[in-house]
């Protein structure tokens, strides 16, 4: 089981490396609205084609890359209160249903979004921004791979439900330690 503990240490950090990339486009989409602001009110401009550039590049890149991370952490709410009423063999039981479930729609998402991404690279689509053709189908990889990382997440949560008796929805317990493994 070991090498299932380096594996999800890696994953780990591809999570907090996602984690940097939307923080980063955090920023610089802070930046970009600013000063385009202000250029807007102290030169009565604006960036050209600055709305399209942050909506379909900034936005996407705030929210995928991070998906997987936040997925992991816990925050999203996953039937706790339903869970803490069941017993110990019916809470194991309905994980392990919820995280079959979960890993097909996973799945199918990541199948489809990839044919999507396909049909996008195939096609080159873009959008135009300022009169300039930008292409948009190198972000529609994004979405696949977030998904795939989400479905990951779920298969280390399976392997750690098979290895302890105590069910959880995480692979990682609330004190920070990682369980099971």
């Amino acid at each position: 089981m070991e090498g299932v503990l380096k594996a999800y240490k890696v994953f780990q950090y591809l999570k907090v490396i996602g984690v940097w990339v939307s923080g980063i486009s955090v920023l610089v989409m802070m930046f970009f609205i600013s000063y385009d602001v202000f250029v807007r009110n102290v030169f009565s401009g604006s960036i050209r084609g600055g709305f399209e550039i942050v909506q379909n590049y900034l936005m996407p890149l705030v929210v995928f890359p991070s998906l997987a991370y936040v997925y992991s952490s816990g925050v999203l709410p996953k039937m706790d209160l339903i869970m803490d009423k069941l017993g110990a063999r019916m809470k194991k039981g309905l994980i392990f249903m919820m995280l079959l479930i979960e890993l097909f729609i996973l799945a199918l998402i990541v199948q489809f979004s990839w044919e999507f991404a396909m049909n996008g690279l195939e096609r080159k689509t873009a959008f135009p921004a300022a009169g300039t053709m930008y292409p948009l189908y190198p972000l529609f990889f994004m979405i696949p791979i977030a998904f795939a990382m989400i479905f990951i997440e779920n298969i280390f949560i399976l392997i750690r439900n098979l290895k302890e008796e105590k069910a959880s929805l995480l692979v990682i317990d609330k004190s920070g330690e990682l369980e099971g493994f």
